[in-house]
């Protein structure tokens, strides 16, 4: 489900989650009125920047109202990860999220393998872990 919904950039062109299938994804629902969320985008871009050429993608799904306030959140805060625009009746609302912001670890076939609402220490770690070990080179047959 979420890799299939028709999403789109905060530029207004369309977008899919499933631009990165193969990848690990990092999809992390934000707003820009959500002072964790505005904390934590800067460094779930690091996480990206470092992640990105080792086969993992974060993407930062906006759920403001208006398009154009998490564009001009994302130009002011010089994000480079990658930022969709979905409002709060999308998929935000079909997931029926309990919290903002909330963030789902998808692995490379695109099942969901964490669910992280909130953004404490203890959460973002156990975030970080989780993509880690999904990015681990996949070995041969055990044992040889």
């Amino acid at each position: 489900m979420l890799r299939a919904r028709e999403l789109a950039t905060v530029d207004g062109r369309p977008a899919t989650l499933a631009a990165w299938d193969g990848q690990v994804l990092v999809v992390n629902f934000w707003a820009s009125w959500c002072a964790p969320c505005r904390r934590e985008l800067a460094q779930r871009d690091a996480w990206n920047a470092g992640w990105e050429p080792r086969g993992a993608r974060v993407v930062a799904v906006s759920l403001d109202t208006e398009r154009e306030r998490a564009r001009r959140f994302v130009a002011d805060q010089d994000l480079d990860l990658t930022v969709l625009h979905d409002g709060p009746d999308g998929l935000a609302r079909q997931l029926d999220l309990p919290a903002v912001p909330t963030t789902y670890v998808l692995d490379r076939s695109g099942a969901i393998v964490l669910e992280v609402q909130g953004s404490s220490e203890r959460e973002l770690e156990q975030l970080r872990q989780t993509v880690e070990r999904l990015l681990e080179p996949r070995t041969g047959r055990a044992g040889l």
